[in-house]
């Protein structure tokens, strides 16, 4: 690992997840000498490294072409072209790279692991590098997918099997969290919520490997003036002592048990939209099934760090996209109309000096335009707007009859899909889990009326198993008087066709959680310190969330809206070195479908039945 100077340090610290990758990349692709040069990855790093650069961007810095390791071929020798390797130090990875080394097809190798790579694998390395082509070996802390800069994941949609760690999950949760923490040159206190053990386990094997690498860490930074960035780790107490004295960094980790209730609403933020109605795969969308799709927009990209138009509008609610998408038709419409008209020498130059902005501009509209008009497509016929409006009143209200009699309402309508039926039952029985008049019986038998698939229905009890009374620690229902979801009813705009009012009156869970921990509240009891550590005496400058079970872009968008709070008022502050923020992330970003297939993961084999309703 390198070492660094001052400003890398404060960058680093600045700069978020997104950065802290993305540096990576930029100084592997430098430090593997000039020359063209092909970049061989795997597919978790090919994802890790497509959502923070495009391949068109990495390309510009003499990287010739891209292979996964997965898929090598014992192709033509091209021995005049450097091969630069960047893959997780997994041992089936070790052995394609020994095979490569035994044959090598190109000059030199220059190898980069994701993470800590064992001493056995070095040695198989060194064994299998008979030629000599090997010129350099490193590791990184670049172990987890940088969505935005305090937003990260790890891609592992069901880390819980009947309760317990799925197998290779709480390892690949350790490698990826650590993973973050050290590649921000932080040193942090590990707390967690106290009433999972899942929880529990991972906090200890964090401290486990701090205790371990964090030396490692410590001594590839400059010894600097830039206190709250780095810090020694005291392996007896397990606390940080940071450089300065005066600033401290925490990880949380918390359990998805705790708030089910957030992934199962349907969110109305552009970005969470698309996850939740189109779906987001490593930062691509598939637009395929859309009725007369051109060819080029049957996938499309949706990445902040490739799309500045989306970077804009991500955290947008559903009237406001409408708008903005209306604004950008405007401008493109205005700019084609002067394309048009080349009259001159002048015009002439000046039309292919801007071609390329035009050319990018055009396929923005198209991407944007076509996604909107999607979604607004998938709102209308699921009737989106009227389900919404229900889950807010059951979550966010307290009046049982009127919750009960509209949730019946929506589950016998046909025209409401049997998932959003099921998620509504799913809802209420949450909700009213100790309601004396509570219909959860009843509701499922609308359902199986309806004849909604048994796998559906046994969602109900699965639900309460996983998220119930029994399982939570948080108090996360309010307990104020019934309000009207028509008193939120802020946003109406008009001259959109289509667009009509949305509901976002649920915060999550997190943002209270996070909240707290930034102002030093959090409760030692209920999220205690790994190791019997001692509590911290003053507030964290840098809180890292990651939520077992995994996090939604409704968080993500609350935490972005956190940290933009916080930097307001650090911008008033006369000292940089006061800067506060959150990190969330968590083991998988969730939609509903993919949430509902964890949770049933989570409660496999244990014994649950209609009686518990």
């Amino acid at each position: 690992l390198p070492r660094f100077t001052d400003i890398q340090v404060w960058n680093f610290y600045m700069m978020g997840a997104v950065g802290a990758i993305k540096n990576y990349i930029e100084t592997m692709i430098r430090d593997s000498e000039p020359g063209y040069k092909i970049m061989l990855m795997d597919k978790e790093t090919t994802s890790i490294v497509s959502v923070v650069m495009g391949m068109s961007e990495v390309m510009k810095q003499e990287v010739y072409m891209f292979e996964q390791v997965e898929q090598m071929s014992s192709g033509e020798n091209m021995s005049y072209l450097k091969c630069l390797v960047f893959v997780r130090p997994t041992a089936e990875n070790i052995a394609l790279l020994c095979q490569e080394l035994q044959q090598p097809r190109y000059g030199a190798y220059y190898i980069y692991f994701s993470n800590v790579v064992s001493k056995a694998g070095v040695k198989q390395l060194a064994e299998a590098d008979e030629q000599e082509v090997v010129r350099e070996v490193q590791e990184l802390y670049a172990d987890y997918l940088a969505l935005a800069p305090h937003f990260y994941t790890l891609n592992i949609p069901t880390p819980v099997t009947g309760m317990r760690w799925s197998p290779g999950s709480l390892q690949r949760s350790v490698q990826g969290v650590t993973s973050l923490i050290f590649s921000l040159l932080l040193l942090p206190d590990i707390r967690y919520q106290a009433n999972s053990e899942l929880a529990r386990q991972l906090a200890d094997e964090i401290r486990q490997t701090i205790v371990v690498e964090g030396s490692v860490v410590a001594n590839c930074s400059a010894r600097s003036t830039v206190s709250h960035s780095n810090g020694f780790y005291n392996s007896n107490t397990g606390n940080t002592t940071n450089i300065g004295g005066n600033s401290s960094s925490v990880v949380l980790i918390l359990d998805r048990r705790d708030d089910a209730i957030t992934p199962l609403l349907h969110q109305w933020t552009y970005e969470a939209m698309v996850h939740q109605l189109l779906g987001v795969n490593g930062g691509r969308v598939s637009l395929a099934n859309v009725s007369g799709i051109s060819e080029e927009l049957k996938e499309v990209v949706m990445t902040p760090t490739q799309d500045q138009f989306y970077a804009k509008s991500m955290y947008l609610n559903y009237g406001e996209i409408g708008q903005t998408i209306k604004q950008l038709m405007e401008e493109y419409q205005s700019k084609l109309s002067k394309q048009q008209k080349v009259e001159s020498i002048t015009d002439m130059k000046n039309f292919v000096q801007s071609y390329p902005q035009f050319k990018q501009m055009s396929g923005t509209v198209s991407k944007h335009v076509t996604v909107v008009g999607e979604l607004s497509r998938v709102v209308s016929a699921r009737r989106l707007l009227h389900v919404s409006e229900c889950q807010q009143e059951l979550i966010c209200g307290t009046d049982h009859s009127p919750n009960l009699q509209r949730v019946h309402e929506l589950v016998r309508d046909p025209s409401i899909s049997a998932e959003d039926a099921t998620v509504l039952v799913m809802l209420y029985a949450l909700r009213h889990q100790s309601h004396p008049n509570k219909d959860t019986r009843g509701l499922v038998a609308a359902l199986e009326r309806r004849k909604v698939t048994p796998s559906y229905v046994k969602l109900v009890s699965a639900i309460l198993e996983y998220g119930g009374n029994a399982a939570r620690q948080s108090t996360l229902f309010s307990t104020q008087l019934p309000q009207d979801v028509s008193a939120f009813k802020k946003l109406l705009f008009k001259g959109v066709k289509g667009v009509e009012n949305v509901y976002t009156q649920h915060k999550p869970l997190v943002l209270e959680t996070a909240t707290l921990a930034i102002k030093g509240k959090l409760k030692d009891n209920l999220y205690p310190y790994s190791g019997n550590a001692s509590p911290a005496t003053h507030r964290p400058q840098t809180v890292v969330v990651f939520i077992i079970g995994g996090v939604t872009y409704e968080e993500s968008a609350a935490i972005h809206q956190l940290n933009s709070s916080l930097s307001s008022s650090n911008s008033n502050s006369s000292s940089s070195s006061s800067a506060t923020r959150v990190l969330l992330g968590g083991t998988h970003v969730h939609n509903t479908p993919s949430f509902l297939e964890a949770v049933q993961a989570a409660v496999v084999d244990r014994d649950r039945s209609v009686q518990k309703l």
